[in-house]
């Protein structure tokens, strides 16, 4: 871990300084002057460092944001909202974006613009765009105006508000590139395009879908504008055919499986402990939500190594064959080794073994009982779904809600199927849409909203968009602050005694506030002097947070 912190605080300051390099694509020997490339083998790199970067695996940004929305607990720092500037992830993949996918993406432009081949400069100002924005859904202000900028190395940071316009403007600009008919394109984005294989009316619809995401993102704010969500709403968004997701490999050698599958599955040790909040709401344990509802997905969310009763002592959440620790638990047994025990991230997010009850075959699950190739999923049709539905219940757009509700209800059941179609897992896993208990619980979901007031089915919309969200959590974690939906656990209130749902005998705490933003990088603010001082991180919020 050690050697691993050294080279990240090493890729730090080689960002900084603009010497710098790509651990998956070498085509930055000079940021400022790059060297000839052939462009078709730019996107397979950017994509799978989006994919990596932004993921739940070990410390990575999705990894935080999960634990932090309470899908994921943590024995790391993270617990009890404990990030600080110099922390590895907030360090290496505030680097690793910059440095990695926008250094590559801005040359990709050049070059493509060089030579008339349009569609790949259009899908690139997509990709760029899509990145930033989750730059500063998590940091707030970030450098945007003066980063790779001839000659500039220390970039001011530019204000989070003003950026949003200039993504939209960006992501515009993307869309009259791809549908350039005077273009040259004598070359075409095909295999080298994992996530759509060159098809441009796929990217397209992403590019207007990612418009209406920053959109809603910045309702009550001045980057929101009524009539171009109206246009948008009635224009060409992600279709059922067309999520914007990555399918990684199942390969070990090169290892192109999903990183959290790589991390999980093939360690000797996991760090990646399923919330008790998140298990008890599945399981329609919670007072407060979709109490007596029990989901369907959970099989394919999570994986127990236990299977019938298996003795495991000392424990410190365990119900049936299911086994976690609390988030900011100071019980005597949260560091208890448990390798071959704690439930283990499932196939909707890992490609690692459906649950079908049997537990661990060997005694331990590894990477043998999964595939890994599960996808990164970046937008969904299902995500789609749930924007137009929080609009519309919002009030700021037409349509019904309830119907929306429903069908983005459904496409999130259809989105499992199609992550398990994608595998080249051996195991025989069963299909969820249509399945009498999806119906069944569509039902009861809808039949609660039914009866709620409209804030309540707000909460309702959110959280099940929470749900359908687990293992890209970024977006959740944005949700999350500027909605304040769903509930989340608290340390201090929710478990008195311990469980989240007030039932538990394990002492839980948390000595800091929510964290609203997270922390500016330490390495930037010793090296950039054009940094702003370090933020408060419990107070100062994204421009989006007007809560």
């Amino acid at each position: 871990m050690n050697k691993i912190k050294l080279i990240a605080i090493l890729l730090v300051v080689v960002f900084i300084t603009s010497t710098g390099c790509k651990k998956w694509l070498d085509i930055n020997t000079d940021p400022n002057s790059p060297s000839e490339i052939d462009i078709t083998k730019v996107l397979p790199g950017v994509m799978y460092d989006m994919g990596d970067d932004l993921s739940i695996a070990y410390s990575r940004l999705g990894y935080v944001a999960a634990v932090y929305t309470h899908q994921l607990s943590t024995r790391e720092h993270y617990d009890q909202y404990g990030i600080v500037a110099s922390s590895y992830a907030n360090e290496t993949y505030w680097n690793d974006l910059y440095a990695g996918p926008i250094k590559d993406l801005d040359v990709l432009i050049e070059k493509a613009t060089d030579g008339d081949n349009m569609q790949y400069v259009g899908i690139a100002k997509v990709l760029k765009a899509y990145i930033f924005s989750q730059l500063i859904d998590l940091w707030g202000d970030i450098p945007f105006s003066e980063f790779n900028v001839k000659e500039i190395i220390q970039p001011i940071f530019d204000d989070d508000a003003a950026i949003y316009p200039q993504l939209i403007t960006m992501i515009t600009e993307g869309i009259a590139d791809m549908e350039n008919e005077g273009a040259e394109n004598v070359l075409l984005p095909g295999a080298d395009d994992m996530i759509y294989n060159g098809d441009i009316d796929k990217w397209v619809r992403l590019a207007n879908t990612l418009k209406l995401k920053l959109y809603t993102q910045a309702q009550g704010t001045s980057v929101w504008d009524a009539a171009a969500v109206s246009n948008l709403l009635a224009d060409d968004l992600i279709e059922s055919d067309g999520d914007f997701m990555l399918f990684f490999g199942p390969n070990l050698n090169p290892d192109n499986r999903n990183p959290v599958f790589s991390d999980e599955w093939s360690g000797n040790q996991i760090s990646l402990y399923i919330s008790p909040w998140m298990f008890e709401i599945m399981n329609g344990v919670n007072p407060d939500i979709m109490t007596g509802i029990t989901d369907p997905r959970i099989p394919y969310y999570w994986c127990n190594q236990l299977a019938g009763g298996e003795p495991e002592n000392p424990a410190e959440y365990r119900d049936g064959d299911f086994l976690t620790i609390y988030f900011g638990s100071t019980g005597v047994n949260r560091d208890h080794a448990g390798r071959s025990s704690f439930s283990m991230v499932g196939t909707y997010v890992s490609g690692g073994k459906y649950d079908d009850g049997a537990g661990a075959p060997d005694g331990t699950l590894d990477a043998d009982d999964g595939s890994g190739d599960a996808p990164m999923r970046f937008i969904s049709y299902a995500d789609r779904l749930y924007l137009e539905a929080e609009l519309i219940q919002a009030g700021l757009a037409a349509g019904n809600a309830r119907d929306v509700f429903d069908a983005a209800l459904n496409e999130s059941f259809a989105l499992v199927d199609k992550v398990v179609a994608g595998l080249s897992t051996d195991q025989t896993i069963p299909i969820l849409s249509g399945e009498t208990d999806v119906v069944n619980y569509t039902d009861n979901i809808l039949t609660q909203y039914d009866a709620a007031s409209a804030d309540r089915q707000m909460e309702l919309i959110m959280t099940q968009k929470w749900l359908q969200g687990y293992g890209r959590n970024v977006d959740s974690y944005t949700d999350y602050r500027r909605t304040g939906y769903p509930i989340m656990f608290d340390p201090n209130t929710n478990a008195s005694d311990g469980g989240p749902d007030g039932n538990g005998d394990v002492p839980t705490q948390s000595s800091r506030d929510y964290v609203v933003s997270f922390p500016w990088p330490q390495v930037e603010l010793d090296l950039n002097n054009n940094a702003p001082a370090q933020k408060n991180i419990t107070t100062d919020k994204v421009f989006w947070d007007v809560n």
